[in-house]
Order: structure tokens, then sequence, then C-alpha cells
């Protein structure tokens, strides 16, 4: 789905630094402002447009006046950020009675999830699925949070006990802060997590700014 982990070209610039990324990309930072700039001038304003030409890469490459290797390094880098489904079985930081009344409602991933709180209010969402309104607007966090690269449920949980409740609040985190109230917030409440790397949350972070935010019915 689209809406779920499209980037804008726009955005590369914010993703390709070398505390944002992993190193096997870390050829296409030099030259990203030149990648920026070829494919808007290609008419290749997102990452969906990319890769619909991404099929016939020698003459995307040679539209882009670059070489195939590279194109072939973006295509990788942009499958990198593609929305991952989670089981909500798996989220058991959130009410027991409420994901299994969302399973037999149907409702058993977080695209569903995610979907589903577009059309209805948390209300609506408590009194048809046997939970509180709470329960939903909490699931509605951890499967938001869960969109970033590599993040679970546990991870995800984290977040939102620290108060990133959604991508649009992850993305306007300080990196520093946030991993210093993290470490607090696990040495206070004596839990067995690990406090992300700087490298982790710089990437997630990145990621946070450049996907879309997805807005519940609230």
């Amino acid at each position: 789905m689209r809406e779920l982990d499209n980037i804008a070209v726009a955005s590369l610039g914010v993703l390709l630094n070398e505390n944002t990324t992993l190193k096997r990309f870390y050829p296409l930072i030099s030259i990203k402002e030149t990648l920026v700039q070829r494919l808007l001038d290609a008419g290749i304003e997102d990452k969906y447009a990319f890769l619909e030409r991404a099929g016939q890469l020698p003459q995307l490459a040679a539209a882009l006046k670059l070489d195939m290797e590279v194109v072939e390094l973006l295509e990788r880098f942009l499958h990198l950020h593609d929305f991952v489904n989670r089981r909500l079985k798996d989220v058991d930081c959130v009410n027991a009675r409420f994901r299994d009344g969302l399973a037999l409602g149907g409702v058993k991933t977080s695209q569903d999830y995610l979907l589903l709180c577009t059309r209805r209010t948390w209300k609506e969402l408590s009194q048809d699925f046997n939970g509180a309104e709470e329960d939903a607007q909490k699931l509605f966090c951890i499967c938001d949070l869960m969109r970033l690269p590599g993040v679970k449920s546990t991870r995800a949980s984290l977040y939102y006990d620290c108060g990133c409740r959604t991508l649009k609040d992850f993305s306007r985190q300080n990196r520093e802060e946030l991993q210093r109230y993290m470490a607090q917030y696990i040495e206070e409440n004596q839990i067995k997590r690990s406090v992300p790397f700087p490298k982790e949350l710089d990437t997630q972070i990145a990621a946070a700014k450049a996907l879309p935010h997805w807005e519940p019915l609230g």
C-alpha cells in the first residue's frame, strides 16, 4: 500500500546520510543531490513512480544518465522502507480481549487495523470489538510505529511508553534527548529493554520524517 510506505524523491536527502542508512548504501550519499534532480527532471516524484519504471532498468538508467549499478542500488534502498504487515496477535502490549475481538471480526494484521482506523472512531472500535477506547487508540499507535523499518511491537511499545505515539510524533524527536529519556525510563521502571543505538534512532527518525503520516478518524 503506497499510502503506508511511499517516499517522496525530495526526501532522499533526509534518508541518505551516514548516520541514517546502512553502509551498503553509502555510495548513494555523495550523489544524492544529483539523484534527486535527475529523478525529478524525469518526472519521477516518489518511490512508486520509480518502481513502476524499474522493470526496465537499462532504459531507466539511460534516461537518468546513471550507471545500472547506481539505479539497482537505489531500488534496493527504496525497498528497505517497504511496509511490513505485522500480526496483531503478536502485539502483546495491548489488551488481549480487544485483539481477540478484532481477530473474530477479520482484523488480524497491522495493515487491516490502520485501514480500519480511517473509517471508525475510537468509540466505535471499542464498542464493536470488545475493548476500551484507550485500547483502540494505543493499538493504532503501535501499528503506526511498526511502520518504521525493523520495528516490531516490543520496540514500538517502548517508543509509545516514552511519549512517541505516532510517526508524526517520532519525526519531531531529537535523538540525543530521546535516547537519554529512554535510558532513564528503562532504569526507573526496571524493564528488560535495551536503549536503541544512536544510528538506529537517527535512521528511524529520518524514516519517520520521510514516510507518509497516517491520520486516524479518532
